[in-house]
């Protein structure tokens, strides 16, 4: 290559990386629907931490026990942050107010979901999952540009 055609890709690479990227728009702020959906959210997480502590509890010392101890821990917290979340918006709050609440909830949603790739879980907490995973699905573009679907927890 010549020095003229490293110049130029030099000044291409340049241009690029001085263009910002796009982002997607945040869903536009609609307080009764998210908080409705924070309601929901609440109400299912809250019927995902029951049947959660319902299952059977891996015998000791199996290799599932730490695994499982670090998953209950998070769904509770889930439980905690959800309703948290709710009780803000109920009394108003808005996406400003409640993003730090929205980040620390999701914060502990991917805990559980990496702790729930190691853990055998019964079908039912698996459905309550799901519920769970459809509300947070229709609540993120609420607060973050970037959402990213939410899929089922391959192991």
């Amino acid at each position: 290559m010549s020095k003229h055609s490293n110049a130029g890709l030099l000044a291409a690479a340049a241009i690029a990386l001085a263009i910002p990227q796009a982002r997607a728009e945040l869903a536009v702020w609609d307080q009764a629907k998210v908080t409705a959906l924070s309601k929901q959210l609440a109400e299912v997480a809250g019927t995902l931490n029951d049947t959660f502590y319902r299952q059977p509890v891996p015998t000791a010392g199996s290799v599932q026990t730490r695994g499982y101890a670090r998953l209950k821990d998070a769904v509770a917290k889930i439980q905690r942050e959800s309703k948290s979340l709710n009780g803000k918006l109920e009394k108003g709050a808005d996406r400003q107010a409640t993003l730090n609440s929205y980040q620390n909830l999701m914060q502990t949603v991917n805990t559980a979901r990496e702790e729930a790739k190691g853990v055998f879980a019964t079908s039912d907490v698996g459905e309550k999952a799901t519920a769970v995973r459809g509300v947070l699905n229709q609540l993120g573009p609420y607060y973050d540009p970037d959402f990213k679907e939410l899929h089922p927890v391959t192991r």
